[in-house]
């Protein structure tokens, strides 16, 4: 048996660089299994304020960078402290994103300028000066928290789109019909330039079918039974942008798909095997204080409503002569035998009443006799 295997997510990440374990339809990290597509759905359900929030940050901050590598500048505490602040705005809005909130600490980062500042000048100096090594690994790691954010914007704006245009007309729900749906979006060429123009004028990142990343394979123990050990996949990822993308097409090749809530309107991960459109979250449109129905449980009295709404006039008397009968036939009243002849003759009544050949009077008549 293997001896002293390591821990399945063995290396150190960062926001530059991190790595995750790939088994069966999940992501292992640490002790959490989260399954495909689910990040992605965390992804799609950030609101349009907190993209807003995303956006104004990272402008900010890139203000802040120039300041900071403008040898022009004098650099003060308060200036130093400012730029802190928008550093740290953008790293609490990056690390509560999916994966870094499993991966990172919430307090990385957040003292680094003002404490070199305070106690290492000289080392300030060679950080704020691109010449430098120091200052070449500063400044790319601020311009990676950057595309993080234009990475993610960018990604929910596109998927949304994809999969409200062309995956809610899908007849099914399977990796066929998911394949239909990606081929068409991105055969679209006029809808992706339209998404393309509603960019800001010069992103870092634009959505595209490549991506770059490593993988490597790792003996680890069963994450369902110690006992065992397997064979995982481990990938390496070095933008926001090919993690989501990879997140999101491996869970579509596996079954797995985000769908918008048909009742509350927020995305929920439909896994393989299932063809629901309402999420099993609590229902934001309850009638009654305290009620605790899902959107699930109320979808199912939406869809009735709207199917008695479609019916016609004959369809519904002939539902009301339906659900007499089929009282009487629970109660025993009348046999099984006697409860289908009924039900026929109703069903020819409505339909002579359809084609004319009885008046509504008529009809109403004869069925309010049943």
């Amino acid at each position: 048996m293997i001896e002293g295997t390591k821990r399945t997510n063995e290396k150190v990440n960062t926001l530059q660089e991190f790595t995750l374990m790939f088994w069966k339809n999940q992501i292992l990290i640490n002790d959490n299994k989260i399954p495909l597509g689910q990040c992605t759905t965390d992804i799609l359900n950030l609101s349009d304020d907190y993209l807003v929030e995303m956006n104004n940050c990272r402008n900010a901050l890139v203000g802040a960078m120039q300041t900071l590598f403008d040898s022009r500048i004098k650099k003060d505490l308060a200036t130093v402290t400012e730029i802190q602040n928008n550093l740290n705005k953008v790293l609490d809005l990056v690390i509560d994103l999916p994966p870094f909130c499993y991966l990172i600490d919430k307090e990385f980062g957040h003292s680094m300028l003002v404490d070199i500042f305070n106690s290492q000048p000289q080392g300030f100096t060679l950080m704020t000066d691109r010449t430098t090594h120091q200052g070449e690994v500063l400044y790319h790691f601020i311009f990676k928290l950057i595309s993080i954010i234009d990475e993610t914007i960018a990604f929910k704006k596109y998927i949304c789109v994809m999969l409200d245009l062309y995956f809610e007309k899908l007849n099914k729900r399977n990796e066929e019909h998911y394949s239909v749906g990606v081929y068409s979006f991105f055969t679209d060429t006029k809808l992706l330039n339209e998404i393309r123009m509603t960019m800001p004028p010069m992103p870092t990142f634009d959505f595209a079918q490549t991506r770059e990343v490593g993988i490597e394979y790792a003996p680890m123990r069963n994450p369902e039974n110690e006992k065992e050990y397997l064979i995982a996949e481990r990938i390496v990822f070095k933008s926001m942008g090919a993690f989501l993308h990879f997140d999101l097409f491996r869970a579509l090749m596996n079954g797995h798909c985000p769908r918008r809530c048909h009742n509350c309107g927020t995305y929920f991960l439909l896994l393989s095997g299932h063809n629901t459109c309402y999420c099993s979250n609590l229902a934001p449109n309850q009638k009654k204080v305290g009620e605790t129905k899902t959107c699930r449980d109320i979808g199912a009295h939406i869809k009735e409503t709207q199917k008695k709404e479609k019916r016609t006039p004959a369809q519904q008397e002939y539902d009301k002569v339906y659900n007499r009968l089929k009282t009487r036939k629970n109660r025993g009243k009348i046999s099984v035998d006697e409860w289908n002849k009924q039900v026929a003759l109703a069903v020819s009544y409505m339909e002579q009443n359809q084609s004319g050949e009885l008046s509504d009077f008529e009809y109403k008549e004869i069925m309010r006799k049943f």
